[in-house]
């Protein structure tokens, strides 16, 4: 246990200077995010304030940890997607995803996957709808210390990126998937534009078509 703790906090202290690496050494796979990731970016900002979110969380594989990595830091982590797959994809999208991919049949149903996993109900929020339109009732005041995005096609990205970024707080984490930077398509498309117009965050690592970005 004392080891996996300073490898936990050796990768933290090595994030904090990264430069487009990950302090991790594992094993990734391409659109998933992976559990140790999840834990050395919540470590990495206990000390900012503000709730965790994910947007865009298919089946939670990724949002059972997320879920756990808040509890455990009194915080709440909130859930972002239509529950009922892709929408209509536009001219950036292609054919890779059509409308109603990763469909898990509405909101109930992803709360029975979290009933399986074992992540109680009150250590997290659902906000069903597709991107902007699923941000509409989530209080204006609130905040985030740690923010993923990962809806693939172009516009909810663009969508997720303008609503969300404004909302972490300085010294969060933005942590965006479906970077590809040899391509200017779907989700990597609306990351460049972003990425060219946002000078508030910083990108602190790259790695498994993951893009890790720190708020100023």
């Amino acid at each position: 246990m004392f080891l996996k703790l300073l490898k936990t906090e050796l990768a933290v202290r090595l994030f904090g200077g990264a430069k487009r690496r990950s302090p991790f050494d594992c094993e990734r796979h391409h659109g998933s995010w992976h559990h140790a990731d999840l834990e050395w970016m919540a470590r990495s900002v206990r000390n900012v304030p503000g709730d965790f979110a994910e947007i865009g969380v298919y089946r939670g594989a990724a949002f059972r940890r997320l879920a756990a990595l808040a509890h455990e830091q009194d915080r709440i982590a909130h859930a972002f997607d239509s529950f009922h797959g892709m929408g209509d994809p536009g001219p950036e999208d292609g054919e890779q995803y059509p409308k109603g991919k990763f469909d898990v049949g509405g909101p109930e149903s992803f709360m029975s996957l979290m009933d399986e996993a074992g992540v109680p109900r009150d250590h997290y929020r659902l906000w069903p709808g597709y991107a902007p339109f699923c941000f509409e009732s989530f209080p204006a005041q609130s905040r985030f210390s740690l923010v993923l995005i990962d809806v693939d096609h172009y516009q909810p990205t663009a969508d997720s990126l303008l609503w969300a970024a404004p909302r972490v707080n300085r010294g969060g984490i933005l942590a965006l998937d479906d970077y590809i930077p040899v391509t200017d398509l779907l989700a990597t498309k609306a990351i460049k534009e972003f990425l060219a117009s946002e000078s508030r965050f910083d990108a602190v690592a790259e790695f498994n078509q993951q893009l890790i970005l720190r708020r100023k």
